[in-house]
């Protein structure tokens, strides 16, 4: 394998896994629900693709295979990823979870009605 190559899967690896931290970093430390969601579905989105970009760059010559298994497995975390935290945080709205008193502007407020949960539990 070129040196080029290994540098460039060494370098997918590290960044990914920066990513990954920057999210688990951002899930502990961001004041709501919606912050927390959207720090891990964007740095944790790009940080999994780029882990999982490295191993499908090492057997790309050798193994066909895997790196399309890798390739669908991003392609996949893409297509997954943003829909499923829409649907949680749009959930996590209509059931009136608070939002931070750093909220300047409840733009959905006008669009959703928004249940609390006792509400939601008696129905």
């Amino acid at each position: 394998m070129p040196p080029v190559t290994e540098i460039i899967i060494a370098a997918a690896m590290i960044v990914g896994t920066f990513f990954v931290a920057v999210a688990s970093i951002g899930l502990l430390r961001l004041p709501d629900v919606f912050c927390r969601m959207h720090a891990v579905s964007k740095a944790g989105t790009l940080g999994v693709s780029l882990l999982i970009l490295g191993p499908v760059l090492f057997f790309f010559t050798s193994e066909w295979g895997m790196a399309l298994r890798g390739l669908l497995a991003i392609g996949f975390q893409f297509l997954t990823t943003p829909a499923a935290t829409h649907l949680l945080s749009r959930a996590a709205y209509v059931t009136d979870y608070p939002l931070t008193e750093r909220t300047a502007v409840d733009e959905l407020e006008q669009f959703l009605d928004s249940v609390p949960d006792e509400v939601v539990g008696q129905e």
